[in-house]
C-alpha cells in the first residue's frame, strides 16, 4: 500500500481534467509508456476491489489493455493509449469514493517502480532522486524531454515535447511525486502541476515543496 494512500496529504477535490488529450501523436511507436505503470496499477485495483472487482473491470477494456493489465510486464513497452484507457475506467469506477483516485494510482505506480523494479536508480536523497528520476526519464517512457530544477522549498520537474499527453496522465503524476516525496523523508508534499501541454502550454511543470527530508 503507497505512503499517499495512508497519509492526510491527500485533498479531497477531484482533479478537473481539463483541456486537450492526444493518445497516439504522429508517430505511435513513440508514444509508449513501461509496464511497471500497469503492474502497480493492478496492485492498487486488487487492494481496493478485490479479484471479483479486477475482473469485472477488465471486461470493460479493450482485449490488449485487458491482457496488459492482467499480466503486466515490468519491462515491456506499452501503448501510452492503453495506459490512459485504463486509468480512464478506473476513474469511472472509483470517483465517487475516491475522488483523487488518479492521485493514488501514480503513488501506486512510484511504491511499485521506485520499490521493487527501478531500486537500483534510487538513491536516499529527495533533490538526487528527483535529479535521476529526469535522467532516466527514456526508462520509463519514451516520448518528450524533462529537466529538474531545485527551488527554495523544493523543486520542479519540467517536460516537454510530448507528441501524446492526457489530463488524466497529468493528474496521476502529482500522485507518483507526492509518493516519492514521501518516500524519501518528505513530509508535508504540496504538488501544484502550474503549466500544462493539454492546455496549450510549452511544457507540463510540476512544482513540489516538502517541509523537511533525510537530506
Amino acid at each position: 500500500m503507497s505512503l499517499l494512500s495512508q497519509a492526510k496529504s491527500l485533498s479531497s477535490h477531484p482533479p478537473k481534467l481539463e483541456g486537450k488529450e492526444i493518445l497516439a501523436g504522429p508517430d505511435p511507436a513513440i508514444c509508449k509508456v513501461k509496464g511497471v505503470m500497469f503492474g502497480g496499477r493492478k496492485q492498487f485495483l486488487l487492494d481496493t476491489i478485490g479479484e471479483q472487482g479486477f475482473a469485472d473491470l477488465l471486461s470493460k477494456l479493450t482485449p490488449k489493455t485487458a491482457q496488459y493489465t492482467k499480466t503486466p510486464l515490468a519491462s515491456a513497452w506499452c501503448e501510452f493509449s492503453a495506459l490512459i484507457e485504463l486509468d480512464r475506467a478506473i476513474h469511472e469506477r472509483l470517483k465517487s469514493t475516491h475522488p483523487n483516485v488518479l492521485a493514488l494510482i501514480g503513488a501506486a505506480s512510484a511504491e511499485l517502480g521506485i520499490g521493487k523494479v527501478y531500486k537500483i536508480l534510487d538513491t536516499n536523497e529527495l533533490t538526487k532522486f528527483l535529479e535521476n528520476n529526469a535522467l532516466f526519464h527514456n526508462q520509463y517512457q519514451k516520448f518528450g524531454r524533462v529537466k529538474f530544477e531545485r527551488t527554495t522549498n523544493g523543486g520542479k520537474m519540467i517536460y516537454s515535447d510530448y507528441p501524446c499527453y492526457s489530463p488524466i496522465y497529468c493528474a496521476s503524476a502529482i500522485g507518483y511525486f507526492m509518493e516519492s516525496i514521501l518516500r524519501h523523508g518528505g513530509t508535508e508534499p504540496t504538488v501544484v502541476e502550474t503549466r500544462c501541454q493539454c492546455l496549450g502550454d510549452a511544457t507540463c511543470t510540476y512544482e513540489m515543496a516538502w517541509v523537511r527530508s533525510n537530506e
